[in-house]
């Protein structure tokens, strides 16, 4: 559904590490997060991490999403072509000398007002993101290197004066190189610079002021991975990254505030594999010695991972991990916003500590038969220092920002079942998040109690998949209106003229977070066919967002009472053709 951010085991949406060949992505969706700005096409692989990741990753708190795209053709030129009622998009690669590879890949927006009726309102947005790489292999001595850039962009221009203008870029370009530089030991190192860059342009709107944000970072990453006789392995490594930001917004005074930085992110990793027996350890320290030198930071700036695994019967393992991990940076947004539209990255302000979260994880994972597998967890964080708004804030002296804390815990489940006519998957997960301030605790907009997905995937011929996936979750927490009072805006109280002013209706607000939505779910249904006419390849395919249009609670307006639903029944079709 529309929603600009993703939020793993009770982090928010800005403690997800984003990475692809390396480079730090800071804007990982197009505008409302309907789509990411990433084509699946060229992704090779993908790694994801819930928690407890191992320590070549840090910056963040929650999450890392660490993707490697794929290198062009070296034995033929090749394209695909993919169109559907939301967007085109165009794919092509091969060879361009011996040992030398191009991949080119590039998407657009189509059909604007097909955005309209999907998002069920009048919202004017269009997109692009585009992607190249150039690989050359040297061989197994000489090893490979490449060079790729990435870039994306989105505006929502509305027609209407009153209504503010918004634009995003991204982009992003590395020069990567690997291989080894002795008999065991593989290096991969990598050079990057990326962007972001967002505005926001009221126009004639009265509530909206503007504001601009960016971020220009460049850095170099290196890992190293040392293979032994006894198959143990160990890597280490380094990253330092130079990030400027900047953060310039308009109050409603017509005050300018402008906020500017430049830190050094830097750090360096060790890390350890074994498997003496049933037992297999992965354990490592992130040192992140930039916190050290611009925070005068203690103890924190060592940072522990460890990763166990026993082996207990049969194909049957328990799992532990925890880790500690600190973040920098964060996004200025409203959290009682429905949905965050423009968010401005800033450095944590000197006064407070850097947020930091210790994470505990236990599993159970294996199959009960050879084709249903099973994979429980259990996670607790701690969140020892976090970056709030200050509630109480009264007059300009206040701080904007106080330290909080906070924890999030839960147990996740996963179940497989794989068959050659029927894949199935189901999980489930119950959590709790709360956050404190000032010694007042609630749950954040975020905090969902249950959460259960279903996926079906048929195979009732060749070539034809059937998939239905249903999703079911309580309700998010929201602040109810309790009434309305008229505030007197008393203008000019010298010359009168406020006799008999009614004032402007303003909400008189209950507890924070203390009720809750109505439940969401929703089923979708897709059902594809692939056809082969030599030398092209393709697939035609149908989709249902939706199918039995449930009116899922978006938000009220608190102003005019009004239910905006999230997206509602809308069926689509897709072709790809390639070659």
């Amino acid at each position: 559904d529309v929603n600009t951010q993703f939020y793993v085991r009770g982090g928010a949406g800005d403690q997800n590490l984003i990475l692809l060949d390396g480079m730090r992505i800071y804007n990982p969706y197009h505008a409302f997060g309907i789509f990411s700005i990433f084509d699946s096409d060229i992704i090779k692989t993908t790694e994801v991490y819930t928690g407890a990741f191992p320590p070549e990753f840090g910056g963040r708190l929650s999450s890392v999403v660490n993707m490697t795209t794929k290198d062009g053709k070296t034995n033929g030129v090749g394209g695909r072509a993919n169109i559907n009622f939301l967007s085109a998009k165009l794919q092509a690669e091969g060879p361009a000398a011996d040992n030398l590879s191009w991949l080119v890949s590039g998407r657009k927006s189509l059909f604007s007002e097909t955005f309209s009726k999907f998002l069920n309102k009048d919202l004017p947005l269009s997109f692009y993101d585009a992607f190249v790489k150039i690989t050359f292999l040297a061989g197994e001595s000489q090893g490979k290197y490449s060079v790729q850039s990435f870039f994306s962009g989105d505006n929502l221009q509305s027609t209407n004066p009153n209504e503010p203008d918004y634009s995003w870029r991204t982009g992003a370009t590395g020069f990567v190189a690997s291989g080894l530089i002795q008999d065991r030991v593989y290096v991969t190192a990598v050079g990057f610079e990326n962007s972001f860059v967002a505005d926001r342009d009221p126009k004639l709107s009265k509530s909206v002021t503007p504001a601009s944000t960016s971020i220009r970072e460049t850095g170099v990453r290196a890992n190293a991975t040392i293979y032994t006789d006894t198959r143990d392995l160990f890597f280490f490594g380094f990253e330092f990254s130079f990030p400027n930001l900047d953060y310039t917004v308009v109050n409603n005074y017509g005050v300018t505030t402008v906020l500017k930085s430049s830190l050094v992110n830097a750090a360096s990793w060790l890390r350890y594999q074994t498997a003496p027996s049933r037992l297999q350890a992965d354990v490592g320290l992130f040192f992140d010695f930039g916190s050290l030198m611009a925070r005068e930071g203690g103890i924190e700036t060592l940072q522990p991972r460890i990763n166990l695994s026993y082996g207990l019967f049969d194909n049957w393992k328990a799992k532990f991990s925890c880790g500690r991990f600190t973040q920098n940076i964060i996004t200025v947004n409203n959290e009682d916003d429905v949905i965050s539209i423009f968010d401005a990255w800033i450095q944590v302000p000197e006064e407070l500590k850097a947020e930091r979260s210790d994470h505990f994880v236990f599993g159970l994972e294996g199959n009960v038969l050879p084709s249903l597998s099973t994979n429980f967890q259990a996670y607790y964080k701690q969140y020892g220092s976090l970056v709030m708004y200050n509630r109480d804030k009264v007059d300009a002296l206040d701080p904007d920002y106080i330290g909080g804390t906070g924890r999030a815990y839960g147990v996740e489940a996963l179940i497989r079942y794989a068959s050659e006519i029927v894949d199935i998957y189901a999980a489930y997960t119950v959590g709790w998040t709360s956050v404190t301030a000032n010694g007042f605790t609630y749950y954040p907009r975020y905090d969902r109690r249950h959460n259960l997905n279903l996926l079906t995937v048929l195979h009732p011929g060749q070539g034809i998949d059937v998939t239905l996936r249903w999703e079911l979750g309580s309700g998010f927490p929201f602040t109810e209106s309790l009434g309305y009072y008229d505030r007197l805006g008393l203008k000019d109280i010298f010359r009168g003229g406020y006799v008999g002013e009614t004032g402007r209706p303003y909400a008189i607000l209950g507890d924070k977070n203390a009720a809750r939505l109505p439940a969401y779910h929703r089923l979708d249904a897709s059902a594809t066919y692939r056809f082969a006419i030599r030398p092209i390849t393709g697939s035609l395919g149908v989709h249902v967002v939706n199918v039995y249009n449930r009116k899922n609670i978006f938000y009220f307006d608190r102003k005019t009472g009004q239910q905006t639903t999230m997206l509602p029944f809308f069926p689509t079709a897709t072709m790809t053709v390639e070659f």
